[in-house]
């Protein structure tokens, strides 16, 4: 039987459940935000292998940073809170600069424009905010009644 009640509190279930990912847009829109600054100068430089190189840099980082809160989004209502950051920081530091090296290794146009000093720029840029959010996460403690 549904009562007005239950179906509220399915709504807040709801709206909290969105407001946990507010994280990831708010990464998302940082990386977008400078963006261009990035495009332009693989532009200036490089020309249309730059641009290529700052999409590819941008998209690396991205998926690293999305990662590593997702992790911490997954894991924060759980004993595994700390731990979590850590996993965080495997798929923060770990995905972009394997990446890098690789890519770096292998040659090739976006290699020459610089594709790894994008990638090491946007980490360092996207670190501190990824960081304050991850921590934000993990603060975020619910209240666990443990049997005594």
């Amino acid at each position: 039987m549904n009562t007005p009640q239950a179906n509220t509190s399915e709504k807040q279930n709801a709206q909290l459940v969105w407001r946990d990912f507010l994280p990831c847009l708010w990464m998302l829109l940082g990386v977008l935000g400078v963006f261009p600054f990035f495009a332009a100068y693989g532009y200036t430089r490089f020309e249309l292998h730059g641009v290529f190189a700052a999409i590819t840099a941008a998209s690396v980082v991205l998926f690293a940073m999305e990662a590593a809160i997702l992790s911490a989004i997954f894991l924060k209502n759980t004993e595994l809170r700390v731990q979590s950051v850590l996993l965080g920081m495997f798929f923060r530091a770990g995905i972009p600069l394997v990446f890098g090296m690789l890519m770096h290794k292998a040659g090739g146009p976006l290699a020459e424009a610089g594709l790894f000093g994008m990638i090491l720029v946007y980490y360092l840029l996207t670190l501190v905010v990824e960081t304050i959010l991850a921590v934000q996460l993990v603060s975020q403690t619910s209240t666990i009644k443990k049997a005594v």
